[in-house]
């Protein structure tokens, strides 16, 4: 078993890694292997709505994407988390869930697709970090996140907002959103052990 989260942000000591630590743990745990990934580590190009992946679940760009998506492919469950950059995702998560694109086909009409982890058992968690009070700064962080993991075919066991967290390690001081995570790290876990 593995479980796989990706992290959008370009703070390899910041609040998203703490979050998705906090998430990973209870199946590291459980002797669950986990891997998190900073997608800023990776060379992964703007998507160019080629449609060059209509007949595939391949990106034709040649980059780093396809090594990131053969790790999505053997793992069992994902979290995918982002801190809040004007009232969504990071550049680097956003360039990601474009090229994602190639994970869903049209087989009939374009108001209807499926997703490449459609009906594969696969489960999934969102996470985000906001600086701001309120959780309508975040914008669509969470949203984009969740919506996007279930377009792809992955089962949504659960989303955790941290709100409050700018400065790296703030979150350390949020309890509660951590026990979030650890319980949705549990949902994880029960999932695949």
């Amino acid at each position: 078993m593995k479980i796989i989260a990706l992290n959008g942000s370009r703070r390899k000591k910041g609040n998203t890694r703490i979050l998705l630590e906090t998430i990973l743990k209870p199946a590291a745990t459980a002797g669950i292997e986990t891997e998190q990934i900073f997608l800023g580590d990776y060379r992964i190009e703007a998507c160019t709505g080629c449609e060059g992946c209509s007949k595939s679940w391949d990106c034709v760009i040649k980059d780093d994407f396809a090594e990131i998506i053969a790790k999505l492919d053997h793992a069992d469950g994902i979290v995918f988390g982002s801190p809040t950059y004007w009232y969504t995702v990071t550049s680097d998560m956003k360039r990601f869930l474009d090229r994602c694109y190639s994970l869903i086909q049209f087989p009939k009409t374009r108001q209807q697709w499926i997703g490449k982890y459609q009906n594969s058992g696969k489960v999934c968690v969102t996470a985000a970090v906001c600086e701001q009070h309120e959780e309508a700064m975040m914008g669509t962080t969470l949203t984009l996140l969740s919506d996007f993991s279930r377009d792809i075919g992955l089962e949504l066991l659960d989303s955790v907002a941290a709100l409050r967290c700018f400065e790296a390690g703030s979150i350390k001081q949020e309890s509660a959103v951590l026990q979030q995570a650890e319980l949705a790290g549990n949902k994880l876990a029960r999932q695949k052990s």
